[in-house]
């Protein structure tokens, strides 16, 4: 059962407060509010037999917290935000920009970034404009 002073915990809570927000989406299935949740119900049993009692179930054994494992996924995690297999693996230039098109991953960051932003009319238009074809 993990503690208030796991250092699991707190690596835990570390990582979600450092990760990266995905700006595309929805809050309720980010990175961060399932994590939150995994650890709320992880450390505390007593709602997880609640939500049972509510149900008319019978309450399930809660998780074993094992501090090992969890410590393994927070390393595994920590090595993603710092980047360190995009550093050991660089991707080659002619995967980024490709001569078909040089400028197509580029643009697809554009647009991700300019979509949470963008009114209902503006949509409608880029929907338009990417119909239409004109040569």
């Amino acid at each position: 059962m993990a503690t208030a002073q796991s250092v699991a915990v707190k690596h835990w809570a570390r990582i979600i407060k450092r990760w990266p927000v995905d700006r595309v989406r929805p809050e309720y299935v980010s990175f961060q509010k399932v994590m939150q949740d995994r650890l709320q119900k992880a450390t505390s049993p007593a709602a997880a037999a609640d939500n049972a009692k509510t149900n008319e179930a019978q309450p399930a054994s809660p998780p074993r917290w094992d501090e090992a494992k969890e410590m393994r996924q927070v390393n595994v995690l920590y090595s993603l935000l710092e980047d360190r297999y995009f550093k050991a693996y660089p991707i080659p230039t002619k995967l980024r920009h490709p001569r078909s098109m040089p400028t197509y991953y580029d643009d697809v960051l554009k647009e991700m970034d300019e979509a949470p932003s963008r009114t209902w009319f503006q949509s409608l238009m880029n929907r338009i404009k990417g119909s239409l074809r004109f040569k």
